[in-house]
């Protein structure tokens, strides 16, 4: 509950009312306990980055493929004035 009002509302009736107490603890867990979990099932945003990445430029494509293979191949090369 975000309104301080109505959450001082519900703990009076919880106070008033025999056992309230206990259930309203209970609930209070249950709801931080949900929020918890709730939190953990959220990416991390350099995950999200990531996986964003990835889905547009993937490992094994012909891009990636091209410019490994000209990478390599420049190193591979020698250079001009080098000795052998």
């Amino acid at each position: 509950m975000t309104n301080p009002v109505i959450h001082a509302l519900v703990v009076l009736a919880a106070i008033i009312i025999p056992g309230g107490l206990v259930v309203y603890f209970a609930w209070r867990f249950k709801a931080r306990c949900n929020e918890a979990k709730e939190a953990q099932r959220q990416k991390d945003p350099i995950e999200e980055i990531r996986e964003a990445f990835l889905s547009r430029y993937p490992k094994d494509s012909l891009r990636a493929k091209a410019r490994r293979e000209r990478l390599a191949m420049l190193h591979r090369r020698r250079r001009k004035n080098s000795p052998k």
